[in-house]
């Protein structure tokens, strides 16, 4: 798994798709601050002294789960694409090593944009002069990067999931953007109320994207391991399943 790891990661740090998806997620969080630094965009959508809020800069977290979705996306697609995986699975017979490595390696693309995002969007506030508000201190900001980044392995092995059942990459990439953007764990919490079955709204909480949204700059404890908890077992059950379809399809 880890010899997997490391050939992936070779693999994607020479990616120009990486460097252009980081690129272009900072370009877009960069110029959304700073138009939200100008009174009459701020005015406009009443945002007019909130900028001093961290969680506001932390929102934009969203943006950097859709860029990621599309970029795991093309990363697993490649490896299908380019003969790669047809050489692993000559030599690894065993699914879980090539599902281990590339969710190690996808989760490690997503610190890195989850990292990246939220330094270059403090700096930006610093640089503005509307100062950072940590409300939970710096262990609240650590304990809150912690959670994305698990959020983030969840959401690399349910889109290898997908793409491993289906092999196609648009379909694989909607289903990161839908879970990304909260459509799903938003539709279920309408459906659970328009039908008054409490359970379901309750269960949404529990979605990727329900994960996430607990997420908060004020440590919890109990939030914290519900979360960590929450995104390993979606990651275990994807994996599981993806690795049914790896040896149907894959390993003879």
């Amino acid at each position: 798994m880890l010899n997997i790891f490391n050939m992936d990661m070779r693999r994607l740090f020479r990616s120009k798709a990486l460097y252009s998806c980081i690129a272009f997620l900072l370009t877009v969080s960069g110029t959304m601050i700073l138009f939200g630094m100008l009174p009459d965009f701020a005015a406009a959508t009443g945002s007019v002294g909130g900028e001093t809020d961290m969680m506001s800069t932390m929102m934009g977290v969203g943006m950097v789960f859709i860029i990621l979705s599309i970029l795991f996306a093309i990363g697993i697609s490649t490896d299908f694409s380019s003969g790669f995986s047809k050489n692993i699975f000559s030599r690894h017979t065993n699914p879980i090593r090539y599902i281990g490595g590339k969710l190690l390696s996808l989760t490690v693309i997503g610190a890195i944009a989850i990292i990246a995002h939220t330094a270059v969007s403090m700096l930006l506030f610093e640089f503005t002069g509307t100062g950072v508000s940590l409300t939970g201190g710096y262990l609240g900001l650590f304990a809150y990067l912690i959670e994305k980044i698990f959020v983030a392995g969840a959401l690399a092995a349910l889109i290898l999931m997908v793409y491993l059942f289906t092999r196609h990459i648009a379909l694989a990439m909607i289903i990161g953007v839908l879970v990304a953007t909260g459509t799903i764990s938003s539709l279920l919490s309408v459906l659970g109320e328009y039908l008054e079955f409490s359970f379901i709204t309750d269960v949404s909480k529990y979605t990727i994207s329900g994960l996430s949204g607990q997420a908060n700059l004020e440590f919890q404890g109990s939030v914290f391991i519900t979360i960590l908890i929450g995104s390993v077992l979606w990651a275990a059950v994807c994996s599981a399943l993806g690795a049914k379809a790896l040896k149907r399809k894959d390993i003879l």
